[in-house]
């Protein structure tokens, strides 16, 4: 989670890009350009159109500096922004594809390494296969709102805005989620990885 200091660098660097400070910008594509990919690729979106709706969303941010607004939080600004771009440029790729490569690849960028020391190796590309089953049957939205609660750390009213539905609804997608999680992990998952995602 960002810290107080953190966030207030953030919002400093983005009025000073607002104003035209090139570097401010370079500091912000540099903070921003990992953590906006990754989300991305979360949610399952190609990388070459995930890597072109990224770059065209900062050269937008820098053309029309002049007139963007304040923020409070810049990362929910940045992955709003992103979400609705995709979803203009209709290049969003199914959630989860029949061979799972999206699952597999959204594993891949969003497993922490702590996960990996608490998986015996023996066990690990059951459990993942596993893992990847229970994740495919969430809903695309659950599945999005989980991320976004539990791996981005945005609160309620953040994730209803980029979902683009109301609060009420966001905390439904979420606990939905993970009462679906819950009723199968026993089945499908260890314990200790559950225990990661509650």
């Amino acid at each position: 989670m960002h810290g107080d200091s953190t966030i207030d660098m953030e919002l400093q660097q983005w009025d000073a890009m607002r104003g035209g400070d090139e570097q401010a910008f370079s500091w912000l594509y540099d903070r921003y350009f990992k953590l906006l990919y990754n989300y991305g690729r979360k949610i399952g979106t190609s990388e070459a159109a995930l890597e072109d709706g990224i770059h065209d969303l900062f050269v937008d941010l820098w053309r029309f500096r002049k007139t963007l607004s304040s923020t409070t939080s810049v990362r929910f600004y940045l992955y709003r922004s992103l979400r609705r771009r995709l979803m203009r440029n209709d290049s969003r790729n199914s959630y989860f594809t029949s061979d799972g490569s999206i699952i597999e690849d959204a594993l891949k960028a969003s497993t922490p390494s702590s996960e990996e020391n608490l998986i015996d190796e023996e066990d690990n590309h059951q459990r993942i296969y596993r893992l990847k089953k229970l994740l495919s049957d969430l809903s695309p939205r659950q599945y999005e709102a989980l991320i976004l609660r539990y791996y981005d750390e945005m609160a309620f009213d953040e994730i209803a805005a980029i979902l683009n539905v109301n609060e009420q609804s966001a905390r439904n997608l979420v606990q939905r989620g993970l009462l679906q999680l819950r009723h199968y992990a026993k089945y499908v998952i260890s314990l200790t990885l559950f225990c990661l995602l509650s």
